[in-house]
This record gives C-alpha cells, structure tokens and sequence, in this order.
C-alpha cells in the first residue's frame, strides 16, 4: 500500500454509507478532516470537508484542490495522482 489511512474509521464508514452524521472539530471545521496521506509525498491527501453545511470529500496536492461530492470520484481521483506520485510497477518491462 502506497498511502496510509489516518482516520480508518472514517475512511471505511465512507466507503459504505454517508459519512454526514461525522462529528468535526473546531479545526476539522476549518481545515478538514484528514483521511488519507500518500507516503511517497505527504502533500497528496484526501480530505473530508464541510461545505455550506454539506460534507464532501477534497483531494489536495500541493497547491491544487479537488472537491468531490461523492467518495468514488474523490477515492478514482486521490488514486489517479497517487499513481503520479508513485508509480506501481505492473512487472512488465
């Protein structure tokens, strides 16, 4: 695994169900939840965020920022730079 899951519980509840009965803090309000982190490069992250009242997901990396309504767009995206960032080797040469 490339990536390491900071909030496992949030990040699995995600995957099944919404995720808009999740508590934040006074910070997460303001900064977002952090859920997921690439390893090769800690500024590829994905967030979740409280928008006008709604949550949604929010990939970040470096100064660039996506903002996703659903967790499968969110996760496709997150995983498409990931694969920039750190390319898997599918064994063919």
């Amino acid at each position: 695994m490339n990536y390491k899951i900071i909030n496992k519980q949030v990040f699995e509840q995600a995957q099944l169900r919404s995720v808009s009965d999740v508590p934040f803090t006074e910070e997460e309000l303001e900064h977002g939840m952090k859920l997921v982190v690439a390893k090769k490069d800690e500024n590829l992250t994905l967030y979740l965020v409280e928008i006008d009242g709604h949550k949604k997901f929010e990939v970040r990396w470096d100064d660039s920022s996506e903002i996703f309504s659903g967790w499968y767009s969110a996760w496709d995206n997150f995983l498409w730079c990931l694969n920039i960032v750190d390319p898997q080797d599918d064994g063919l040469k």
